[in-house]
């Protein structure tokens, strides 16, 4: 049995996911959207709601540089807020 050897100029398709495992993105987590106008925006004070556009039962999407990557439920991890992934891809 011959072994292949990987030259520098052919790297396997391991040796690529590995090249760029560390790099860091940002991720967010939105839990719905809203459309308001200039003055209600600059109207806006403590204690007013904002209704967003999704359902409290709805997931909330997961997204990176603007993409779905994932959906997810809102969890609280001792006294901070998480994601609880749901679902990998666009459509959750």
């Amino acid at each position: 049995m011959v072994k292949e050897k990987t030259t520098p100029e052919e790297p396997t398709a391991e040796l690529s996911s590995r090249l760029v495992d560390h790099v860091e993105v940002e991720v967010d987590v939105v839990l719905g959207e809203a459309r308001l106008p200039i003055s209600r925006l600059s109207a806006l004070d403590r204690g007013d709601v904002v209704p967003l556009d999704r359902k409290l039962s709805e997931a909330a999407e997961i997204r990176v540089s603007g993409r779905v990557i994932a959906h997810g439920e809102i969890v609280t991890v001792g006294d901070r807020f998480a994601v609880r992934v749901t679902g990998i891809g666009e459509r959750g």
